[in-house]
């Protein structure tokens, strides 16, 4: 048998190791006595064969005493205070961080794309307006000698996309798919937008649409003859409507 088996097979039963403080007569010196005898002797950490520690048997019980005990607390003296490294200062900090809540809230609003020509799209903000937005995008490209066919239905963009409550449906996704709309537009031919009302012009801009013309709303325009004045100064800026 070893000799750290057999140390950890008597510390397992109890048995307390002796060692003595003086060389025994008719025996070899041993080689574990100090080198001072009046030393204290030093009782070695016991360790099993896979690294473990082995408690003493009373080792258990004695803590469980110890631990129900009252514990005086001794005053804390500054000097013994631990100074605080910017290391664990940024971990506490960064413990006691309140967490960043995201607004999930998604944005209500709905856009009404009407392609008048090839490089134009007109957008309005209300469902409402958008049979009168065809027509009178009509007569102003037709007073223009622009080629206008048969115009067809506006193109409907409404958000939330769907009502549900399980969906990211945020302002940020909102935002990408309105410009994945527009992208749309701009790889078929359109080169500038004409908005009529107020979210149809913010909206626009949250995506970098080139507006050539902005009104409060189509009724405003249909009914003033200044606004009207502007959206034709407008589109005759354009080379090719």
């Amino acid at each position: 048998m070893r000799e750290q088996q057999r140390l950890d097979y008597l510390q397992a039963m109890g048995i307390v190791q002796w060692m003595p403080r003086q060389p025994l007569p008719g025996v070899p010196a041993p080689r574990w006595l100090p080198e001072d005898a009046h030393a204290a002797p030093v009782r070695p950490v016991l360790m099993s064969e896979g690294g473990g520690h082995i408690a003493h048997p009373m080792a258990a019980q004695l803590l469980h005493e110890a631990s129900a005990l009252p514990v005086a607390k001794a005053p804390v003296s500054v000097q013994n205070v631990p100074v605080e490294t910017p290391a664990t200062a940024v971990s506490e900090s960064a413990a006691v961080a309140p967490a960043v809540t995201t607004d999930l809230t998604p944005p209500r609003f709905e856009l009404h794309f009407l392609r008048v020509s090839a490089n134009g799209v007109w957008v309005c903000d209300d469902a409402a307006q958008a049979e009168r937005l065809a027509a009178f995008a009509y007569r102003v490209m037709s007073a223009l000698q622009a080629p206008v066919g048969l115009l067809h239905t506006p193109l409907c963009f409404r958000w939330p996309f769907i009502e549900s409550a399980q969906d990211d449906q945020s302002l940020p996704v909102a935002l990408q798919a309105l410009s994945a709309q527009w992208q749309f537009l701009r790889d078929n031919g359109v080169r500038y937008a004409v908005a009529f009302g107020q979210d149809s012009d913010h909206w626009l801009q949250q995506v970098q649409a080139p507006l050539l013309f902005r009104a409060a709303s189509l009724s405003e325009v249909m009914q003033n003859a200044q606004h009207k004045r502007q959206l034709w100064q407008a589109l005759l800026t354009q080379s090719e409507l």
